[in-house]
This record gives structure tokens, sequence and C-alpha cells, in this order.
């Protein structure tokens, strides 16, 4: 059976487990990493080949400076910036079909801080369940956690604690229920809190046991009946009862450092961290309390990433180095089926369309492969400039965040002649 029709059946049925909402579109992209945080679109096209000047449906400079992602939500695309000229940090609305910016809020205005020299003061990739963009952002003394309504206006803007840590900040928001929830893992008073999502009021709180920074963005699975927040920071692998913020369970590792997001799936969760060695293991969902000795199915310690967060499709796991060692692994034995340096140093996290992988490295080259356990490359891409964000995937194109620009690769044709609306989106909605 093709791959992506298993991919789509697989995501059919978790969807009516988890109670996606049944209108939310193929083609909308509404957070980090798609629309269940797996870099897995369900659209079964995307663009092959390009270049500067070819297959490029638009390319719009963008105000500020930001790392985030782009998200997309119907006829619309959002990212948020940071201006050292005025302090601020800014939500930027684009028109999907020209590339024109429709809006530039200003949220939020507060000192950037200490920040490692690849972050930015908007680092943190947007989402939106198609009646509001919720974001985040640090300053030198506090997070800000701010909703705006489609057309810019704030609806709501908290501060759930102060914030501290000379790396800076950069994990995305999540939706689940009514609630938005913000990984506040700092070197400072860490939290992981859930905000109403109207209202911005408090639902729960949960305090580490350590207070070490992690920059990783939680995944929502379930398990048994049961939602579980994956959670990989303060040295531990962790899964959370999101309605309440309360632990189920908790593994030590694979590091004390996290900031790639971890994957789900055959019942287990994968996890990757580690700024010195760099550490991978997979924990087996189900247990209660500590599971560090009962339910690790297998570590690996062999060229892992500490920034990529790894692509789970079927039965093989890509995983990309920031140094550019691509290593696929069987997935539910942790056996490392195919290895080598393949691409230049890389921040971006892979994304798949159908049976293709993007991998987008720093300096702009695109490098297209066949599902499968080898490294088996059916084209290169150049942009030119350099990427270190993740691409969205909508209606049969990318659109990527570049240093200075966002670009949408495709047919100019198609994406003017869309005509779409926006659909009611959520992540993990009930």
């Amino acid at each position: 059976m093709n791959l992506h029709r298993v991919v789509v059946s697989v995501w059919a049925a978790l969807a009516m487990a988890i109670g996606i909402a049944p209108n939310a579109r193929a083609d909308d992209w509404p957070g980090w990493r798609g629309p269940r945080g797996d870099g897995i679109s369900r659209e079964c096209t995307a663009p092959l080949r390009w270049s500067p000047t070819e297959n490029i449906a638009w390319k719009t400079r963008l105000p500020g400076v930001g790392r985030s992602s782009p998200i997309v939500c119907g006829d619309r695309v959002f990212v948020t910036a940071g201006d050292a000229a005025d302090q601020s940090r800014r939500i930027i609305c684009i028109d999907r079909s020209s590339g024109k910016i429709a809006w530039n809020s200003v949220v939020h205005r507060g000192e950037a801080g200490q920040m490692h020299r690849f972050n930015s003061t908007a680092s943190s990739t947007p989402c939106t369940d198609g009646q509001h963009v919720y974001a985040v952002f640090v300053d030198d003394q506090a997070m800000r956690v701010v909703a705006v309504k489609l057309d810019g206006g704030i609806v709501w803007s908290v501060s759930p604690g102060s914030f501290y840590s000379s790396h800076g900040f950069a994990a995305s928001p999540v939706l689940y229920e009514n609630g938005v929830i913000v990984n506040g893992h700092q070197d400072g008073e860490a939290f992981v809190v859930m905000l109403n999502r109207l209202t911005g009021n408090e639902i729960w709180r949960y305090k580490p046991a350590v207070n070490l920074r992690s920059f990783s963005t939680p995944v929502l699975t379930r398990h048994n009946g049961r939602d579980i927040l994956v959670l990989t920071a303060a040295s531990q692998t962790v899964g959370l009862d999101p309605a309440a913020g309360r632990v189920v369970w908790y593994a030590g590792g694979p590091s004390d450092k996290f900031v790639g997001t971890p994957s789900v799936g055959h019942g287990l969760v994968f996890s990757f961290g580690g700024s010195d060695e760099k550490r991978a293991m997979a924990v087996r969902l189900g247990g209660q309390g500590d599971v560090s000795d009962t339910h690790v199915a297998w570590r690996c310690d062999r060229s892992m990433p500490y920034v990529p967060s790894p692509l789970l499709l079927g039965d093989y796991l890509h995983v990309i180095s920031d140094a550019g060692i691509y290593t696929c692994l069987d997935a539910k034995s942790g056996t490392i089926l195919h290895t080598g340096r393949k691409l230049g140093p890389v921040y971006s996290s892979p994304v798949a369309v159908a049976d293709r992988i993007y991998f987008f490295e720093d300096c702009g080259r695109c490098t297209i492969v066949e599902s499968g356990p080898k490294f088996e490359v059916i084209a290169t891409n150049e942009l030119k400039e350099m990427v270190q964000t993740t691409p969205a995937v909508t209606d049969g194109h990318l659109i990527v965040r570049t240093e200075g620009h966002l670009v949408c690769i495709g047919s100019a044709k198609s994406v003017a002649s869309t005509g779409r609306t926006t659909a009611l989106l959520s992540t993990f909605d009930k």
C-alpha cells in the first residue's frame, strides 16, 4: 500500500480518537510542525524543483527579525518578529495568495535580554484555532503570552511568570481543549502552564523538580483511551495529563537539555536531547510514575540531534544532526539502518509530503529524498538565503521563512486560484 495512504488512514483514525475538529483542512498548517506536531502533511503534492527565480509564487521581505516558522490558516499566513529599534514583538499576517502583508501588529514591548547568537526575540512559532492566533515571547523580565484576532486586534495579553535563560526562548505553544499550553522551562523558576484560550486565565501549572532551560515544544498523543502531553525538559522525558497538568510517568534522560520536539508512534515516545553529548531514547507508553527502569525500549548515542526534530514516517525514524549527519533508525528496535554525512549544518526540522522528505540546510539548500531506510535523493534545490526555520505545507506549496523573507515555493497560478476560506482549526481539540 502507498505510504501516503497509510499515513492518511492513520491520521483519520487518530482524528476520530482524539477529537480533532472535523472541519480542519488538509491544506492548513496551524502550528509548529503542522496540524499534529509531527511534520507530516496530508497533502498529495509539493514542489519538487525550484531556484531563487524559478517556481516561486511570491517572495515577501519581512520586517524585523525572527526564527519562528510560518503557520497557515485559510487564506492567511502568520509569523512573529521582533524589532530591536523599538523593542517590539510583533505578529505579522501575510495574504497567502499574493504574499502581501495584511497587517503587522505590535503585541508587546520589552528589552531583549541575553540569548544565544542564533536565537531571536521571536523564535517561538505561533499557533491558531481559526479564531485567534496565540504567540509567546520573553523579555529580560518575564514571559508574555498573547492572543490576537485574525485582524490583528489583541484579545488578551498575560505574563504567566518570570523568565531567565542566557540562551533566550523558543518553545512553541500547543492547543488542547479550551486551553493553550506553554513550556516555560528555564534556568530561573521553571514552569509549564495552560491558559484559557478565550481569557488568558490560568487553568493549571506544573512545577518541574529541576529549574533548567528547554526549548522543546510538547506533543499531544493518546494511548489506551488516555490523553498524554509528552514533554522533554529538565533532564527528563515526561508524560503529563494535559487536562490537569499532573505527571503520569517520567523517565530520566536521554540528556539534560532539549530543543527538538519528541516524536510519538508505535506505542513509543522518541526523545532527543543534549547540547554536548547528544542522545536519544524510546519510552513505551502506558507506564505510571518513574519508568526509567521498566519502559525504556532502546537508547542511541550516535550522531543524534540537539536542535532539529526527527521525523517518524511509518516504521522509519529519520534523524538529521545539527552537523548534517543523517541517520535512519528502525523505530521499534532502535537499530541503525543507514547513516552518513549527507548535508551541511542544519537547524530546520524535516517535513514529509506524500512519499517525500524535505531537508533544509542552514545555507538554504533543500534536499528531497524518497521515504525509506536509505537517503535516496530525488532533487536538490537552492534558495541562496539562510534557512533556520521549518517550512509550512499548504495547497501543494512550501512556505519557507529565510533570514529576511517569506517565500512561497510552487506555482504562482495555482496559489492565486485557490480561493480558500478560513477553517476552524485545532491541533488537539475536543
